[in-house]
C-alpha cells in the first residue's frame, strides 16, 4: 500500500480551481482512499491503482490546464 500526498498547479490561468477540480473528478475512477484538503490531496491505496490515478491526475491537469507543477510525496512506510 502507498500514501501519498498530490499538488496540481495550472500556470497562467485564472480559472486554475476548475482545472483542478476537474483532475480530481478523474481519480474517483480509480480505487483509492481519497481526501481532498485546501493545499493537496492525499491518496492511499494498491501501489498499481495509486501510480495509475497519480498518472491520470497528471495528464488531465495538463489536458486542461496546458503547464502545470505537479508534486507527489510518497511513503510506503507502514503498509507492510
Amino acid at each position: 500500500m502507498i500514501t501519498c500526498q498530490v499538488s496540481l498547479f495550472p500556470l497562467g490561468r485564472e480559472d486554475y480551481e476548475k482545472v483542478v477540480l476537474r483532475a480530481l473528478e478523474w481519480l474517483k475512477s480509480f480505487e483509492v482512499e481519497m481526501e481532498v484538503t485546501p493545499l493537496s490531496t492525499v491518496m492511499r491505496g494498491d501501489d498499481e491503482e495509486v501510480w495509475k490515478a497519480l498518472r491520470a491526475l497528471y495528464e488531465e491537469g495538463v489536458r486542461e490546464g496546458g503547464q502545470v507543477i505537479f508534486t507527489v510525496t510518497m511513503t510506503n512506510r507502514g503498509s507492510r
